[in-house]
């Protein structure tokens, strides 16, 4: 690919969404990356805009006042009906730029590990009225991060995976999620004509929360063959590929 169909590419985006897409929008809606655009001379993203002319995105997340962020965090909690957890809330960000990633969070309002952030939330919500949920989801998770709590935790920082598994030859592919791949892929394997191979792992410590989202974006873009099992094209293989870790 040479640098104007790139311009093409991206001013066709722009044009389809109505603004300028955000950076990772348009990796994922066009297969390209950042590797590419430096391949092509561009050291960033605003430079392909400028070349493009388009606007460069003006989002930036120190624009958020304190107040501004325990509203969104508060979103947040309700939205989860739980304490959000970090994967939570960078896949809030990642299906949509105007949300802070979560280290614009943690650096405004403290880190969770130490209690500074739940504190920085009930101070927020001290003197307003109906947020007794927010209050009790605030308490329990400064709960569980003093004494046995804190073994909970780190039990659960190790996690596990979301998995994509292919059977053989067909085009049937397995989302779900494990603690043990190599077992998990002996298990689907088990029950199946042909042997399964394992295309793409995400190490994650919200198994359930990744899965939930894969599951759900598979199911509006691919076709669905039974419960986890969908049929799915390059570009879905690819864009699920693009996730390597979620902390």
């Amino acid at each position: 690919m040479i640098k104007e169909e790139v311009v093409k590419v991206l001013q066709k985006a722009a044009k389809e969404y109505g603004k300028t897409p955000g950076e990772k929008v348009f990796y994922e809606s066009s297969n390209l990356n950042i590797y590419i655009l430096h391949r092509l001379g561009w050291e960033n993203y605003g430079e392909l805009c400028d070349d493009a002319g388009i606007p460069r995105n003006k989002f930036d997340n120190t624009q958020y006042t304190k107040d501004q962020l325990h509203e969104l965090f508060i979103g947040a909690i309700r939205e989860k009906g739980k304490w959000p957890s970090r994967s939570f809330l960078d896949v809030k960000t990642f299906k949509d730029d105007s949300f802070p990633g979560s280290a614009t969070f943690y650096k405004a309002l403290g880190q969770v590990k130490n209690g500074d952030l739940p504190r920085s939330i009930l101070k927020y919500v001290e003197d307003k009225p109906v947020f007794d949920d927010v209050v009790d989801i605030c308490n329990k998770t400064l709960e569980e991060y003093s004494g046995e709590g804190k073994n909970t935790e780190a039990r659960r920082a190790d996690g596990g995976w979301v998995y994509l598994y292919k059977h053989g030859q067909y085009n049937q592919f397995k989302i779900g999620k494990t603690n043990d791949l190599l077992r998990r892929g002996r298990e689907i394997t088990i029950k199946l004509p042909e042997k399964c191979t394992l295309i793409h792992s995400i190490k994650t410590v919200d198994m359930s929360g990744v899965e939930t989202y894969w599951l759900n974006r598979f199911r509006k873009t691919a076709e669905e063959l039974n419960g986890e099992w969908f049929k799915l094209s390059r570009d879905d293989i690819r864009e699920f590929r693009g996730w390597k870790r979620i902390s």
